[in-house]
């Protein structure tokens, strides 16, 4: 999926790109509260108001949303059912547990994945905003 947005803030080799909703989700604020934009921060070269394209893989939107959402639901099932096996009043706390587990090895395995930059955007190209007047 490509986007293209504008570069807002420039930190180092880091930009600050802000995207505003599509005009097809305007009318819903399902996502982001209801707010049109959003801000994400990718590593590259640009300036200030220049326009940035910024890309990130259909695949790894589908693999990031399986582990924030299905795996702490898998956990909590995966908990519930020894604990209703084990006795039928204890299967909330079963649940609990499993979700905490999934939760807790979300957490500890989130710097690896930080720091391997598979499920950071990647900054495809910048247009300046000199070039982007000319046409």
């Amino acid at each position: 999926m490509e986007r293209t947005g504008t570069i807002t803030a420039v930190s180092g080799d880091t930009l600050e790109v802000t995207f505003c909703r599509p005009g097809d989700c305007e009318k819903c604020h399902a996502c982001i509260g209801g707010e049109k934009k959003h801000v994400l921060r990718v590593k590259g070269e640009g300036h200030v108001g220049d326009a940035a394209v910024v890309s990130l893989p259909e695949q790894t939107i589908v693999k990031a949303s399986a582990m924030a959402y299905l795996l702490p639901l898998a956990g909590l099932f995966a908990g519930m059912l020894p604990g209703a096996l084990i006795a039928p009043q204890s299967e909330t706390a079963g649940s609990a547990i499993g979700l905490a587990a999934a939760l807790i090895g979300l957490t500890a395995t989130e710097k690896k994945r930080s720091q391997s930059g598979k499920y950071a955007p990647k900054l495809l190209r910048v247009i300046s905003a000199a070039d982007a007047l000319k046409n």
